[in-house]
């Protein structure tokens, strides 16, 4: 564990009272896949999803696949108004685990955070903008080890850009329909040990018409919808492996005013965010 990685995640735990830290996810899927975390992390594996992991699959075996589904700006102040698509994710998933984020609370420095498990002054992001991070990340670890990564995201986005340069493939799209779809075919025709979804649309419309929008609880509910189908989805195609899907926000986001939203202040709106852990074991042969 890197000290520094992980006084700046301690900070915001500390602040907000949460038992976990947006960059505990690195350390957790590398400890649910028996690999190290990556070198610069300074997360702690999330001891309730790595218990539940053990009991589930009763000491037969590590996790095999894993999809992350990574909505964004859906954060707890979403969860507490969208009730209903919130609760479908819970049931679809089982553990819900309240995380704390990082300053400044936008795209690239979060989730710079959550592939790492460093803090940005470790991983480099320290404002908006997107670089290619250079130190250790989730991505690295699983190539290392001789594990299939791919990265399913809209061209030009954060996730897009800062994970290059790195030995694992990227697809790039117009759309968060076409990446989705892109996640359900890799799965279903091809041998990829971590895939990550992304999907913008929720960000995108709450900071042109707010947080609480038509249009933006339209997306909320694709996004819960969307996570439902990956689930679905894994049952058929990985249901011969230990496996496990996550819903991976980055940030949440506020009202600025009646038709706009934003994130990157340090207030609760913007820094408390849910990861949902779905985990199941393989189907007896």
């Amino acid at each position: 564990m890197f000290q520094e990685s992980t006084d700046g995640l301690e900070l915001f735990k500390k602040q907000y009272r949460t038992d976990a830290s947006i960059g505990d996810l690195a350390p957790t899927v590398c400890r649910l896949c028996g690999l190290p975390a990556p070198d610069r992390n300074g997360g702690t594996p999330i001891a309730e999803v790595v218990d539940h992991a053990g009991k589930l699959m009763d000491g037969e075996g590590l996790t095999e696949k894993v999809l992350l589904f990574c909505a964004d700006a859906l954060g707890e102040s979403q969860r507490k108004h969208y009730t209903a698509d919130f609760e479908k994710i819970q049931r679809t998933a089982g553990l819900r685990i309240l995380s704390s984020a990082v300053m400044p609370s936008v795209t690239p420095v979060c989730y710079g955070t959550i592939f790492t498990g460093a803090s940005p002054a470790v991983h480099g992001i320290q404002q908006y903008e997107k670089p290619v991070i250079k130190i250790e990340t989730l991505f690295d670890v699983f190539a290392k080890n001789g594990k299939n990564v791919a990265i399913a995201a809209v061209n030009g986005c954060s996730i897009d850009k800062i994970f290059r340069e790195r030995a694992i493939d990227y697809y790039s799209f117009r759309t968060d329909e076409k990446s989705f779809r892109c996640a359900r075919e890799l799965m279903a025709h091809s041998d990829y040990d971590l895939i990550v979804c992304y999907m913008t649309g929720y960000d995108a419309v709450m900071h042109k018409t707010g947080p609480f929008s038509e249009a933006a609880a339209g997306q909320a509910q694709l996004a819960a919808e969307r996570f439902v189908q990956l689930a679905e989805d894994m049952d058929i195609h990985w249901r011969k492996f230990h496996r496990v899907l996550a819903f991976v926000p980055d940030h949440g986001g506020h009202a600025v005013d009646e038709t706009h939203g934003a994130h990157g202040s340090n207030i609760p709106e913007d820094m408390l965010v849910n990861h949902y852990y779905r985990i199941r074991s393989r189907e007896p042969k």
